[in-house]
């Protein structure tokens, strides 16, 4: 291989790694993503920036990092927002913040008292306070409260709810649970004294009401609790719905000519550099997150999609500048004067900071953003514009005193241009304070615990400790939750332990009644064996009474025998052999009675051995009677118990099975309760609107008959009249004919007067016309 392929091996080995451990060092200077928040103050309230001195009145829209230092006076309280955690001081309480990024918040509490609320811990980040004591370090989501007494040098842990650790200056960790409170002296977690769930003081319910306020924030539904300073957009707001931007929030109470970025103050904060800090009292969220647009002729805020965990900007606004040298951040606003000139970002709109960052940063801070911005909405409107001086820029000056007007020709050919460099030190600028220094807080070189100075092994223990406390406070929330199910389970547990306790004495009753049934069976034997024993001496004595009276017999068979031989007459002598055994028959008949006498004995001693085996082998029987039944009786017994542990499990397994049952037995209750709820609902409304079609078609109907009704009523009207009008017109004509009939009847009746000199008479009424009858209605 010669040198130039070596050359190029290596390049294309080693510029990949360079490249990576190049983008790892720019990812490592990226400034954080999360920053502090002076939500809410009550009284006096002091704030020092990092690396000054001097203390000013503390600004609610001011963000806070690391370095930064807050003091709260006698009877005045302060909260702070760190993401979506919130810290409470009371009155005479000096907080610093040591370290503030995305990973780890580091709060120094040197004296007073604070109230620590997390809301949420992922896994990996830490949430620690450090006291001159101790350092407690979260483990879990809860509320948190330490008092630190400098006069004595104490600090007292109170856990409300969740968990966490304490750990001294030689690494000496102690895990603590909800409920608790210990007080410590000295930096060796020496505990003073301790407490379970104490009393609440005014502090802790003030703390628990601003808990209330937050969790009840209507915000809340539209950005994530990670928006620092969401909580005043309530108060100063409402949200609507948008058909192209979605959820937007429009202030309330704005004065005229208002645009965003317009009335506040520029000023230099590092990591970030120029940083806006405006003038209303909810003016942080809508300043370093979201976009601006204008929805009609009001302007909107437009959070947009910002994610769960949102990115800090400085400022979400492009700067415009140019001129004939070229493309610079000035913009000429007249006299020859460089000026400062910038507008919102609209919707969709990508910022590009005035920092050096990666390109992870970047893409994470416009997160569902355009990152190539061919045009902004808002960079040729006058109305977004907003000019100022370049020396009142740099000098923090209140923007709305200082507002300039850009003419229209600079503002055609202006051009996008990175932010304003940063501001020499040394120069003639400088920052005009805005507000009145303040009297310090008392000052002592204390030196605080951290955490982080624990040895290696303890630390791990530690987060053994801590993670082992962790999941035994999740256990604890789980058994919270169950509290009612486990009262219930506790009630079923009760009566299983009464059942169970019945059982027992019942199995102790059957077995005293084993017992008493075997001493009684014990007893009958002994008693048997007592009438054995009785029965056989009796018999033994019964035995030897016969033989008594049996050798009496014989005694007195002897002595009749003897009496009646000496009463018989003497005979002729016999011979000799005869005269021999007349003496030798009572010695026989003796020896008889001898002989009988000791096979009766012998046969009474071979009983009594008898009788004695017999005994010992009955008592025997007996002994392994009573073993074998107690051992029965343990059998028994065991067989019991294991019957009652068995029928416990059961038991227990019939009653997670019945729980179970009942549980998914409720749930579809429930869910049928819903359902038919639903359906009665719709039922309702179906009925509902039948009633209302039935109503509407009676109410037709009735119309309809009231319209036949009068048009019958007019037709019978009508009819009425014509007949009306037909029985006058008959009437008329029946009179008519009777007056021709009368007149026809007078002139054949009329006599000759050609010849009569008698004066004419007078016409009679007949003669005078026909009277006019009366028409009626005409049709």
């Amino acid at each position: 291989m010669n040198t130039t392929q070596l050359l190029r091996y290596f390049m294309v080995r080693l510029l990949p790694v360079l490249g990576l451990l190049s983008a790892h060092a720019i990812a490592q200077n990226d400034p954080p993503g999360r920053v502090g928040r002076l939500n809410h103050t009550e009284g006096a309230v002091t704030f020092s920036p990092a690396g000054d001195n001097e203390w000013i009145d503390a600004e609610l829209n001011r963000p806070l990092t690391r370095g930064d230092r807050l003091w709260t006076d006698k009877g005045s309280r302060a909260e702070i927002q760190i993401g979506s955690s919130a810290v409470r001081m009371d009155g005479h309480t000096q907080v610093e913040i040591l370290a503030l990024d995305d990973q780890s918040a580091q709060l120094s509490v040197t004296q007073g008292t604070v109230y620590v609320r997390v809301r949420s811990l992922p896994e990996g980040e830490n949430f620690e306070i450090d006291t001159p004591n101790l350092a407690y370090r979260a483990a879990y989501p809860g509320d948190y409260r330490i008092d630190v007494d400098a006069g004595r040098g104490s600090t007292r842990v109170t856990i409300h709810s969740g968990t966490g650790a304490v750990y001294g200056e030689g690494g000496q960790a102690l895990p603590l649970g909800g409920g608790q409170q210990i007080t410590f002296r000295g930096r060796g977690l020496a505990q003073l004294a301790a407490q379970e769930s104490p009393p609440q003081d005014n502090f802790d319910r003030w703390a628990a009401e601003r808990n209330r306020r937050e969790d009840q924030s209507v915000s809340a539904r539209y950005v994530p609790r990670e928006v620092v300073g969401y909580q005043q957009l309530d108060a100063h707001g409402q949200w609507s719905q948008d058909a192209t931007h979605g959820p937007v929030w429009h202030p309330q109470g704005t004065p005229a000519n208002w645009a965003p970025y317009r009335h506040g103050r520029w000023e230099w904060i590092g990591p970030w550099g120029w940083t806006w800090i405006d003038d209303a009292p909810w003016g942080f969220a809508p300043f370093h997150y979201g976009r601006w647009a204008m929805v009609g002729s009001r302007w909107a805020w437009v959070p947009g999609r910002i994610g769960l965990r949102p990115v800090y900007a400085p400022a979400l606004v492009a700067f415009i500048g140019g001129g004939s040298g070229g493309v610079n951040w000035s913009i000429s606003i007249g006299s020859g004067r460089p000026g400062v000139a910038w507008f919102p970002l609209g919707p969709g709109e990508s910022w590009q900071p005035g920092y050096r960052a990666s390109p992870v940063y970047i893409s994470n801070i416009n997160r569902n953003m355009s990152l190539a911005n061919a045009s902004y909405a808002h960079q040729r409107r006058p109305e977004a514009l907003t000019a100022i001086s370049a020396e009142d820029f740099h000098r923090g000056r209140p923007v709305r005193g200082s507002l300039l007007r850009v003419a229209a020709n600079v503002l055609t050919s202006a051009q996008i241009v990175p932010p304003p460099p940063m501001p020499e030190r040394s120069g003639i600028i400088g920052r005009d304070r805005t507000a009145v220094a303040r009297a310090a807080p008392p000052q002592a070189e204390i030196r605080q615990v951290t955490a982080s100075g624990a040895p290696a092994p303890q630390q791990a223990e530690a987060q053994r400790l801590l993670a082992e406390q962790a999941k035994a406070a999740q256990q604890a929330k789980a058994a919270e939750q169950a509290k009612a199910e486990q009262a219930k389970l506790a009630q079923q547990a009760k009566a299983a332990e009464q059942a169970k306790a019945v059982e027992q004495t019942k199995a102790a009753e059957q077995a005293k009644a084993v017992e008493q049934a075997k001493a009684a069976e014990q007893a009958k034997l002994a008693q048997q064996a007592k009438l054995a024993e009785q029965a056989k001496a009796a018999q033994q004595q019964e035995r030897l009474a016969q033989q008594a009276r049996a050798a009496e017999q014989a005694r007195l068979a002897q002595a009749a025998a003897a009496a009646k031989l000496a009463q018989q007459p003497k005979a002729a002598p016999a011979p000799r052999v005869a005269q021999q055994a007349k003496p030798a028959q009572p010695a026989k008949l003796a020896e008889q009675a001898k002989l009988a006498e000791q096979s009766k004995r012998a046969e009474q001693a071979k009983r009594e051995q008898v009788a004695k085996r017999a005994d010992a082998s009955k008592r025997e029987q007996l002994a392994k009677l009573e073993l074998a039944k107690l051992e029965q009786a343990k059998r028994e017994q065991a067989a019991k118990r294991e019957q009652l542990a068995k029928r416990e499990r059961e038991q227990a397994v019939a009653k997670r099975a019945e729980q179970s049952r009942k549980e998914a037995l409720a749930k579809r209750e429930e869910q049928g309760r819903r359902q038919a709820h639903a359906q009665q609902v719709e039922l309702a409304r179906r009925a509902a609107e039948r009633d209302a079609q039935a109503l509407r078609e009676q109410r037709a109907e009735r119309e309809e008959q009231a319209r036949r009704v009068a048009l019958e009523r007019e037709q019978t009207q009508r009819e009425a009249w014509q007949r009306q009008q037909q029985a006058i017109s008959e009437q008329w004509r029946r009179d008519h004919q009777a007056w021709e009939e009368q007149q026809r009847e007078r002139t054949r009746q009329r006599p000759d007067l050609r010849n009569d000199r008698r004066p004419p008479p007078q016409p009679e009424v007949w003669q005078r016309g026909i009277p006019i009858l009366n028409p009626g209605r005409t049709s």
